[in-house]
């Protein structure tokens, strides 16, 4: 299987996973019970800081996704992968990854510098479908 596929499958899992760190945090700060509601925002309660951040990176994460799938999926499609398309298909997910535990974590240098790593990388791969 083509690198390019390996790290799509990859990033599919990251996207299938990045709910839980919100949704542990939503756990602690209003528990099982609201979880399972229709999630009523309740007074005084609010996520902690590092769950609002959690939350936003995985919003973060499904805005940018699909661009890498169309990326890879037309690119495979057309046989166009090379040793630079696997560079690019690495450096998005490496970037991704570290995207999002920055944003968690809060380090805001890390974040912005991983954000566009991903970003120029999922660009290079677009525009090698035309």
């Amino acid at each position: 299987m083509p690198f390019e596929l390996k790290m799509l499958a990859l990033m599919t899992v990251l996207f299938l996973i990045a709910w839980l760190p919100s949704s542990i945090a939503k756990w602690q700060s209003f528990g099982g019970r609201w979880l399972a509601s229709n999630r009523n925002p309740l007074a005084g309660k609010e996520l902690p800081p590092w769950g609002a951040r959690a939350e936003r990176a995985h919003s973060n994460l499904k805005d940018n996704f699909p661009g890498f799938i169309v990326a890879i999926l037309i690119l495979g499609w057309g046989s166009k992968f090379d040793s630079y398309t696997s560079w690019a298909a690495g450096l998005y997910v490496m970037g991704r990854i570290i995207h999002f535990v920055a944003y968690t974590a809060g380090n805001v240098l890390v974040r912005a510098l991983s954000y566009f790593l991903a970003l120029g990388a999922n660009i290079y791969l677009l525009l090698q479908v035309f």
